[in-house]
Protein backbone atom coordinates (compact mmCIF):
# COMPACT_ATOMS: atom_id res chain seq x y z
CA UNK A 1 0.00 0.00 0.00
CA UNK A 2 1.83 2.92 0.89
CA UNK A 3 5.36 1.15 0.32
CA UNK A 4 4.25 0.56 -3.36
CA UNK A 5 3.52 4.03 -3.51
CA UNK A 6 6.93 5.15 -2.87
CA UNK A 7 8.62 2.36 -4.81
CA UNK A 8 11.03 3.70 -7.93
CA UNK A 9 10.64 6.86 -7.00
CA UNK A 10 14.12 9.04 -7.70
CA UNK A 11 15.39 11.63 -8.26
CA UNK A 12 17.60 11.17 -10.87
CA UNK A 13 19.94 13.52 -9.50
CA UNK A 14 23.06 12.82 -11.86
CA UNK A 15 20.98 14.95 -14.38
CA UNK A 16 21.83 18.49 -15.32
CA UNK A 17 19.05 19.94 -13.27
CA UNK A 18 18.32 23.67 -12.99
CA UNK A 19 18.62 24.92 -9.21
CA UNK A 20 14.88 25.58 -9.56
CA UNK A 21 13.78 21.69 -10.93
CA UNK A 22 16.29 20.16 -8.49
CA UNK A 23 14.77 22.13 -5.27
CA UNK A 24 11.01 21.01 -6.90
CA UNK A 25 11.94 18.22 -7.35
CA UNK A 26 13.52 17.36 -3.57
CA UNK A 27 10.41 19.34 -2.37
CA UNK A 28 8.36 16.73 -4.21
CA UNK A 29 10.18 13.68 -2.57
CA UNK A 30 9.92 15.11 0.96
CA UNK A 31 6.12 15.84 0.64
CA UNK A 32 5.78 12.14 -0.54
CA UNK A 33 7.39 10.84 2.42
CA UNK A 34 5.29 13.15 4.78
CA UNK A 35 2.42 11.91 3.20
CA UNK A 36 3.47 8.54 4.14
CA UNK A 37 4.25 9.68 7.70
CA UNK A 38 0.69 10.91 7.59
CA UNK A 39 -0.69 7.23 6.20
CA UNK A 40 1.12 5.93 8.87
CA UNK A 41 -0.29 8.28 12.13
CA UNK A 42 -3.62 7.86 10.86
CA UNK A 43 -3.50 3.69 10.99
CA UNK A 44 -1.58 4.34 14.54
CA UNK A 45 -4.89 5.26 15.71
CA UNK A 46 -6.34 1.90 14.84
CA UNK A 47 -3.99 -0.83 16.63
CA UNK A 48 -3.76 -2.36 19.57
CA UNK A 49 -2.20 -0.73 22.72
CA UNK A 50 0.86 -2.96 23.06
CA UNK A 51 1.78 -1.68 19.28
CA UNK A 52 0.77 1.79 19.40
CA UNK A 53 3.42 2.47 21.51
CA UNK A 54 6.23 1.31 19.49
CA UNK A 55 4.78 2.97 16.53
CA UNK A 56 4.06 6.24 17.96
CA UNK A 57 7.78 6.30 19.04
CA UNK A 58 8.49 5.61 14.94
CA UNK A 59 6.57 8.41 13.51
CA UNK A 60 8.19 10.90 16.51
CA UNK A 61 11.51 10.07 14.51
CA UNK A 62 9.76 9.92 11.05
CA UNK A 63 8.60 13.73 11.73
CA UNK A 64 12.35 14.40 13.22
CA UNK A 65 13.82 13.53 10.22
CA UNK A 66 11.38 15.02 8.00
CA UNK A 67 11.89 18.33 9.98
CA UNK A 68 15.57 17.80 9.73
CA UNK A 69 15.69 17.20 5.59
CA UNK A 70 12.91 20.15 5.27
CA UNK A 71 14.99 22.67 7.54
CA UNK A 72 18.32 20.94 4.89
CA UNK A 73 15.72 22.38 2.08
CA UNK A 74 14.92 25.80 3.00
CA UNK A 75 19.17 26.19 3.58
CA UNK A 76 19.48 25.13 0.11
CA UNK A 77 16.59 27.28 -1.36
CA UNK A 78 18.03 30.12 0.27
CA UNK A 79 21.56 29.39 -0.79
CA UNK A 80 23.07 31.65 -3.73
CA UNK A 81 22.96 29.46 -7.12
CA UNK A 82 26.80 29.92 -7.02
CA UNK A 83 26.73 27.68 -3.59
CA UNK A 84 23.95 25.52 -3.76
CA UNK A 85 26.15 22.75 -5.61
CA UNK A 86 28.10 22.41 -2.23
CA UNK A 87 24.85 21.95 -0.07
CA UNK A 88 22.52 19.39 -2.15
CA UNK A 89 24.37 16.36 -1.23
CA UNK A 90 23.25 16.73 2.30
CA UNK A 91 19.54 17.73 1.59
CA UNK A 92 19.27 14.39 -0.86
CA UNK A 93 20.79 11.92 1.78
CA UNK A 94 18.46 13.32 4.26
CA UNK A 95 15.38 12.81 2.23
CA UNK A 96 17.50 9.63 0.96
CA UNK A 97 17.37 8.39 5.29
CA UNK A 98 13.86 9.67 5.89
CA UNK A 99 12.57 7.42 2.89
CA UNK A 100 14.74 4.24 4.06
CA UNK A 101 12.98 5.20 7.50
CA UNK A 102 10.08 4.99 6.24
CA UNK A 103 10.15 1.97 4.02
CA UNK A 104 12.19 0.06 7.25
CA UNK A 105 8.54 1.30 9.86
CA UNK A 106 6.23 -0.02 7.20
CA UNK A 107 8.17 -3.61 6.63
CA UNK A 108 8.56 -3.61 10.72
CA UNK A 109 4.72 -2.95 11.04
CA UNK A 110 3.65 -4.75 8.03
CA UNK A 111 5.11 -8.32 9.41
CA UNK A 112 3.26 -7.80 12.68
CA UNK A 113 -0.01 -7.18 10.30
CA UNK A 114 -0.52 -3.66 11.79
CA UNK A 115 -0.13 -1.65 8.09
Amino acid sequence: MVMEFFINRTLGGKSMLTREDYIKNLKTRLDELHTGIIKIECKAKTVRKNVKAKLLARIKYLKEERDSALSKLQVLYNTSKDTWHDLKQGTENDIDSLKEALFKTIAQFKKIKVI
